[in-house]
């Protein structure tokens, strides 16, 4: 994508469209999908666990969230975005071995570092996007001028913070191999600054958060002997059932949306589509990290 971009001086927005589609279905979505199997070997007596109920709570998350974007919708983005912070710090941090307080600092920091270097390269984009989400809302507005005024400063505080905190954990833990992955996600985020917004976000939540979300996924049930994880591809082909449901739903925001003669531009929806669904996630995941953490 970025060697076309150099190529052709942009990338077309029907490309951008079908990248994101293609790492958001074939990723992105499908880690999440597994929250039902995780919930269910997560819990200390499995014969209690009713996938009735869990699923309920989790559609009555996704109601309420969806309701909230209706009628708040600052607070709602700004719900998503903190969330989307320590989510994103929790599963790229998950195995930094400092003590709590300062590994879920660093955590934290390193998921608002993520989000403040996508959004912040994207200045245009962003405001866009933020603008026609919470409907031209002068306090929205007003916040994200003010990122925008300081961003060399937050990110380069945000930014040393992280790698402080990287840097202590592959001193502690002293191996050559630990410092593969914070390189190649500085790569990634590398390449993310020069892509566009959409193949951007693409890039770095199907590109790497869900894989990285796969690979803690699949070390639990592998550990825990679920046969839904004999390997890596059984893991993902079980994450296809639920997979088609959220991309069935998907399906039919997108009809009521032509169905309604919206002729505007659709991203703040799929942006809007995604945190509704990361909000009941985001709690499976936290339960599991910690859980693994608490037993190791």
């Amino acid at each position: 994508m970025l060697l076309l971009q150099w190529k052709s001086g942009g990338i077309s927005g029907s490309l951008q469209m079908g990248y994101f589609l293609l790492l958001i279905g074939g990723t992105g979505i499908p880690h999440g999908a597994l929250d039902h199997i995780i919930a269910k070997n997560n819990t200390v007596k499995k014969a209690t666990f009713n996938i009735p109920r869990f699923l309920g709570k989790y559609v009555f998350a996704i109601i309420a969230y969806s309701v909230c974007w209706i009628y708040l919708p600052s607070t709602s983005l700004a719900i998503f975005l903190l969330i989307s912070a320590w989510h994103f710090g929790e599963t790229d941090l998950s195995d930094i071995q400092l003590p709590e307080f300062i590994g879920n600092s660093a955590r934290l920091v390193w998921g608002i570092f993520i989000l403040l270097l996508i959004l912040l390269t994207h200045e245009q984009e962003t405001f866009s996007v933020i603008e026609r989400i919470t409907q031209k809302q002068p306090t929205a507005l007003m916040v994200w001028q003010f990122f925008v005024s300081y961003k060399l400063i937050l990110l380069a505080i945000t930014g040393l913070f992280s790698g402080s905190f990287f840097v202590a954990d592959l001193h502690k833990k002293r191996s050559i191999k630990s410092i593969f992955l914070p390189l190649n996600l500085l790569l990634i985020l590398i390449i993310c600054s020069q892509l566009p917004l959409l193949p951007s976000f693409a890039l770095y939540f199907g590109g790497w958060h869900a894989i990285r979300s796969f690979e803690i996924t699949f070390k639990f049930l592998h550990k825990q002997e679920e046969e839904t994880a004999s390997d890596p591809i059984t893991l993902w082909k079980n994450a296809l059932p639920m997979t088609f449901l959220a991309a069935f739903g998907f399906v039919f925001m997108a009809y009521i949306w032509t169905g309604l003669g919206i002729k505007t531009d659709p991203i703040p929806a799929l942006f809007i589509f995604l945190s509704i669904i990361t909000l009941p996630h985001l709690d499976v995941m936290d339960k599991l990290i910690r859980s693994e953490k608490s037993t190791s």
